[in-house]
């Protein structure tokens, strides 16, 4: 991802971004937090429970728009920052604005201009993301604005970038399937049958109870769940879950050592 070369140290008489930089490096796993808010902002507009999509490909257009509000949302929220008076947040005493881009393109308001901005990336098809921070001084934006007088950051303006935080972040589960196994828990006819399906096709993966709401598409879809265990029994398939002590010890014992309390794992019965 060559978006993330050539970092820079920031010029000594930035004092504000500086100091925006320490106080944001300070925080403890920021590479974890960064992650885990884009995920969850792209989980939430995705909406796979109540809509069965499962990627931001999937979305509409005024959707796909809303996901950079989102993730500023989240971040903030993550992040424990203040509101800004003028821009998304209130750093050290410093407006600092948040600017989203599933690629590698930021557009940059008005408002903006000569402020710092958060630059924030996350792509679920490489499953990386990245954080950094860059004063939007028109040395690092393009000449050129859109109709709503937005710039975006020029190429000389991406090396001035100062990553804060770069790396992996939590993967999209049904877009790693392969694309058989996807299809055929996609078009289950109902959600008890695109449970089974799950368990049949995910085998060997640990399985987020969210994955098990956006797959069965019902509120009881833990119940659905349960009821799994017993129908791929007979079919040489174990259905385990962390929450309980005994399929806990279970998992363990076919070699996952991380996994949350709610996570549900599948296996052929040996």
């Amino acid at each position: 991802m060559t978006l993330f070369q050539n970092p820079v140290i920031p010029a000594p008489y930035d004092q504000g971004l500086t100091q925006v930089r320490d106080f944001l490096l300070a925080k403890p796993d920021l590479l974890g937090v960064v992650g885990r808010a884009i995920r969850k902002s792209f989980d939430e507009v995705i909406d796979g429970p109540r809509t069965g999509r499962y990627c931001v490909e999937q979305l509409e257009k005024t959707e796909k728009t809303y996901i950079g509000t989102k993730i500023e949302i989240v971040l903030r929220n993550e992040l424990g920052l203040e509101r800004g008076q003028v821009l998304d947040n209130l750093i050290v005493g410093h407006e600092v604005d948040t600017k989203f881009t599933v690629g590698n393109t930021w557009m940059i308001p008005r408002e903006a201009l000569g402020q710092l901005c958060l630059l924030v990336t996350g792509d679920d098809n490489s499953g990386l993301c990245g954080m950094g921070i860059l004063r939007m001084v028109p040395e690092v934006l393009t000449n050129g604005a859109n109709q709503d007088g937005k710039k975006s950051v020029s190429a000389f303006g991406k090396g001035q970038i100062t990553w804060l935080a770069q790396g992996p972040m939590p993967r999209n589960f049904m877009l790693d399937l392969p694309d058989v196994a996807r299809a055929a828990i996609m078009s289950a006819p109902s959600g008890r049958q695109a449970i089974w399906a799950l368990f049949r096709n995910a085998t060997g993966r640990l399985i987020p109870r969210a994955v098990i709401e956006q797959v069965a598409q019902q509120k009881d879809s833990a119940k659905r769940a349960r009821e799994a265990k017993a129908v791929l029994a007979t079919e040489g398939i174990q259905v385990l879950c962390a929450t309980y002590m005994e399929d806990r010890a279970e998992i363990v014992r076919h070699g996952f050592t991380h996994f949350n309390d709610d996570d549900w794992l599948s296996m052929p019965m040996r």
